[in-house]
């Protein structure tokens, strides 16, 4: 697998203790990057320290404590990325959270809101912090957000999961025409089902997705984490607005 130049490139990925967030965290750090990673799951994050260091990267490298549904503690998340590191290129807004599949008319308030407290208020606060900061510095820089196909092609029994990764993806086009004159890219990544901890966890998950993928065969994070490895890197610098795609099919059957 070929490498895109982070060199010198300050990248904050949030739920990065695990799956998605952990392999677009560990790409950068591959790729040259200055890493942090925020999450609120202390054992996984330590796990995440505890391959950063196997592989030599600790020094590149600093990992937080922030729940995203609190905007006060997402600010000090990007105030201390900064302070680490003198400077912010990019964040990548992946935590998030699914639900148990459920119908519609017995999905509770209290998991409607916390779905979209996590996913859309949480992405709203990191986004909103980080822009802050990138305007301030007046250089330009990223902002990418995991959404899902969910959010092009919905599955029944997920209301609230879909429609909280329909309004991010809205909002990455909003802000992507926003930002645009502040030299600001906003994109998105699309996944579809991808092998993580979240989707193996859930009994007979994989199976019922891949019946719904053309290619028949499920997304690994790495593959993912190269495409956003490819965007932060300035190749293609008048991308922005777009929803990267990667579902072996899904959202085009």
């Amino acid at each position: 697998m070929g490498h895109y130049d982070l060199s010198g490139k300050t990248v904050l990925v949030t739920g990065a203790e695990v799956g998605i967030g952990r392999a677009i965290a560990l790409r950068a750090l591959a790729d040259g990057a200055n890493v942090a990673i925020a999450g609120i799951n202390p054992d996984m994050r330590e796990e995440t320290v505890t391959l950063v260091r196997d592989a030599g990267f600790v020094d590149r490298f600093v990992a937080l404590s922030a729940d995203i549904r609190d905007a006060d503690q997402v600010q000090k998340m990007v105030d201390d990325t900064v302070g680490k590191f003198g400077h912010l290129d990019a964040v990548v807004a992946n935590a998030g959270v699914m639900v148990v599949r459920r119908p519609f008319l017995e999905l509770t308030h209290e998991e409607w809101h916390n779905v979209i407290a996590v996913n859309l208020h949480g992405t709203f606060h990191t986004l909103q912090a980080a822009t802050r900061v990138l305007k301030a510095q007046g250089r330009g820089g990223d902002l990418f957000v995991t959404t899902s196909s969910n959010a092009v092609r919905p599955s029944p029994m997920a209301s609230a999961y879909v429609a909280s990764k329909g309004a991010i993806q809205q909002m990455v086009r909003a802000l992507a025409v926003e930002l645009a004159p502040d030299g600001i890219r906003v994109n998105s990544i699309i996944p579809g089902l991808t092998l993580t901890p979240g989707t193996t966890s859930r009994e007979g998950h994989i199976e019922r997705g891949k019946r719904n993928i053309p290619m028949g065969e499920v997304t690994m994070p790495e593959e993912l984490a190269a495409l956003v490895a490819f965007a932060l890197s300035g190749e293609a610098p008048h991308m922005t607005g777009t929803g990267l795609k990667i579902d072996g099919g899904r959202t085009s059957a």
